[in-house]
């Protein structure tokens, strides 16, 4: 089996997959090529049925994505903002929202992914300057200090805290509806408090977040919309 071999001081053997689902091996120096084959020998079958169910979602996904062709529908905070894609002679794009519209500038020439990156970009700047205003406002409401915040792109997460207090949360909790939006940042504010889920740390949550539960269902059952560029 093919796999991209990364050395390191790590103590000990690990298996993840990169983006595109190949096999991506952590080993520490000193292992031997042979016991390092051994080792992914014996989780062939677990890497296989792993790598088929990321490249079925990837499949998924793409399927899902949105062509961003004039007439699309975008999300932010659960107001619809319609597509209009303008061509014109230019080396750079340029994205503005216009009430219930998105306006994107594209050179001639301008492909999907151009486009994508477009959108992904100005996402990232509305995520920028609209959760740390939510989060400073709900940090005053619960009474708790966070140091930082910032915006990414997390595959497996909507919002992390750590223990120094630095927060994390993925620009695509804007592509869900407010209250949604609202949850993930309560619930990683909330861990200031319980850096855990406990029972403490959820009756925590309802207090600031009463309808909690369906904000988590919501995201559960829609996440793939999430993921339409």
């Amino acid at each position: 089996m093919q796999y991209e071999l990364i050395r390191s001081k790590r103590k000990t053997i690990s298996i993840s997959f990169d983006k595109n689902a190949n096999v991506v091996v952590k080993a520490p120096g000193w292992v031997g090529k042979k016991q390092i084959d051994a080792f992914v020998e014996e989780k062939e079958e677990w890497i296989t049925a792993t790598r088929i169910r990321l490249l079925n979602a990837k499949e998924r996904e793409q399927k899902e994505r949105l062509a961003l062709n004039s007439g699309d529908v975008l999300t932010l905070l659960g107001d619809e903002l319609t597509l209009t894609v303008i061509r014109e002679e230019r080396k750079t794009g340029r994205v503005k929202q216009i009430q219930n519209r998105l306006l994107l500038w594209i050179p001639y020439d301008a492909d999907y992914e151009f486009r994508r990156l477009l959108v992904e970009k100005w996402y990232r700047k509305m995520a920028s300057e609209l959760l740390p205003q939510k989060a400073e406002r709900f940090a005053k409401t619960l009474g708790v200090h966070y140091e930082g915040i910032s915006v990414k792109d997390q595959k497996s997460r909507w919002g992390s805290c750590s223990s120094k207090g630095n927060m994390n949360f993925n620009f695509r909790i804007l592509m869900a509806p407010k209250e949604v939006c609202d949850y993930v940042i309560w619930h990683e504010l909330c861990h200031l408090v319980h850096m855990n889920h406990s029972e403490e740390f959820w009756n925590l949550v309802g207090s600031v977040c009463p309808r909690y539960k369906s904000c988590k269902k919501w995201l559960k059952e829609n996440s793939a919309r999430l993921y339409q560029i």
